[in-house]
């Protein structure tokens, strides 16, 4: 397989970071095999979704924000063969149903905020004591340092109708050269301080609408208005939504390129 290079992106300074999309789709991943809506039926391969996961490279140390079913394939498909962190923005399946492959690893710390792990752990004790003795190291999470890059916690708020309220969390990296935050599934940002003065904000494109805990489209488009991000990337974008007509969107609210849509194996 060939290694597709990495994109540089401008913004004033030298990148330690690289980022890939390892996934990029909602919960249901695209297409959906049982939908033939214009983006499952799309021969464009930006249509084509993982799970939304995005793996972040500090030098030698691998990082994975989320675990979802996709996680398998991914690794697979980007030849990554060791995970150092995994960090876990909250309990829901399509965030959390990989988890178990961890245990093919070695050592690989997995963290999230002690309130995600009250939810995580009632029903998967089991699992959870299958992987320590795999030597996955559970963790709470707590704001660390790795070389010059500065790691926080940003709370999120994912309120959905249907089901109980549960913790949900962003993250935010920060060097002296470049900073961005990955909010994912959202409706609103309760630590808003935290997202300001951004270089890159990854948001949530579950819908058009704001509607089932997710800002989606609009409303990220209000987020990136208020905090003025230099560049904002959409993610986890649900299955109805067409890579090119959402790009045109962008495009026709003068938006495009300082707010872009990702794709899997996306690299910045």
């Amino acid at each position: 397989m060939s290694r597709t290079k990495f994109i540089p992106v401008t913004f004033g300074g030298v990148i330690e970071m690289k980022l890939t999309f390892l996934g990029t789709g909602a919960s249901w991943g695209a297409p959906v095999w049982s939908c033939d809506c214009k983006g499952c039926t799309s021969t464009n391969p930006k249509n084509k979704r993982m799970r939304s996961s995005l793996l972040i490279e500090i030098g030698d140390i691998k990082i994975v924000i989320d675990c979802g079913p996709d996680f398998h394939r991914q690794m697979m498909k980007h030849e990554i063969r060791r995970v150092d962190h995994v960090l876990i923005t909250h309990h829901h399946d399509d965030h959390t149903a990989g988890i178990s492959q961890l245990g093919a690893a070695n050592g690989t710390i997995l963290e999230t905020p002690a309130d995600v792990w009250d939810y995580w752990f009632p029903s998967n004790d089991g699992r959870k004591t299958w992987l320590e003795r795999r030597k996955v190291v559970f963790q709470d999470f707590k704001p660390k340092n790795i070389g010059n890059v500065a790691i926080d916690s940003i709370k999120l708020e994912h309120k959905m109708p249907f089901v109980k309220d549960a913790p949900c969390y962003g993250y935010v990296f920060r060097s002296p050269d470049f900073s961005f935050a990955y909010c994912s599934d959202y409706n609103k940002i309760l630590e808003p301080e935290k997202v300001e003065n951004l270089d890159l904000l990854i948001s949530c494109g579950t819908q058009f609408q704001p509607e089932l805990g997710h800002v989606g489209i609009v409303g990220s488009v209000e987020i990136f208005r208020r905090f003025k991000p230099k560049k904002m990337i959409l993610t986890h974008i649900g299955h109805m939504l067409e890579h090119t007509e959402l790009e045109e969107y962008l495009k026709e609210q003068n938006l495009f390129p300082q707010i872009s849509v990702a794709y899997d194996g996306l690299k910045i």
